[in-house]
């Protein structure tokens, strides 16, 4: 099945997705992940402001600010497809761009340099257990991976995670995908690709 068909077979099956199943395995994705970066000394974390049915990113950011640490959001230039990424401290420097995105107001937030990012969270469609990921089409991301060095990890429910995402010769894989009922360590899944 090719990327176009799988993205759009997954996002008819989000948008069936109801508010109150949405609303609690965010919940659970954040406390997964929180539990996971609990023992990570990290400061600098990128994530994406994410509207329904991507899970829920809002209520994982305002916990992260009450733990001191460094949010950085994205701001992409459509001409350039390039993202920039920017600290921000409150949702009143957000806002609303091209296809009712929140992204961060560059005139009042800082920018932050990619190596300054210690972990980052990348947004996708549909994943395999081995971090490849099928991303919105857009690009942005496998643009910014080619160059980033730092940790990553992706926030799906369940349903996101299918074998039937195939690894294509640019593809850069996530290192962990947190889901309502797991944590998948993508890098171990890798070394079993690679024994076989």
């Amino acid at each position: 099945m090719s990327k176009q068909l799988i993205r759009k077979k997954m996002q008819e099956n989000l948008s069936r997705l109801d508010y109150d199943s949405y609303i609690l395995y965010s919940e659970q994705i954040k406390i997964n992940f929180l539990q996971e970066i609990s023992t990570l000394n990290f400061q600098t974390i990128g994530l994406t402001i994410s509207s329904f049915p991507e899970v829920d990113t809002e209520g994982l950011i305002k916990e992260l600010w009450s733990m001191g640490k460094t949010v950085v959001v994205p701001k992409c230039s459509p001409k350039s497809r390039v993202m920039t990424f920017y600290h921000i401290e409150s949702y009143d420097q957000l806002e609303t761009v091209y296809m009712n995105l929140r992204e961060p107001n560059p005139n009042i937030t800082r920018a932050i340099s990619s190596d300054a990012i210690e972990l980052l969270i990348v947004p996708g469609i549909v994943y395999n257990k081995s971090g490849y990921r099928i991303g919105y089409g857009g690009g942005y991301y496998d643009r910014f991976l080619s160059t980033y060095l730092g940790l990553t990890m992706s926030l799906a429910f369940d349903m996101q995670v299918n074998d039937e995402v195939v690894r294509e010769q640019f593809d850069l894989p996530v290192d962990r995908i947190i889901t309502e009922s797991a944590t998948i360590p993508c890098y171990e899944y890798r070394k079993k690709d690679d024994c076989n």
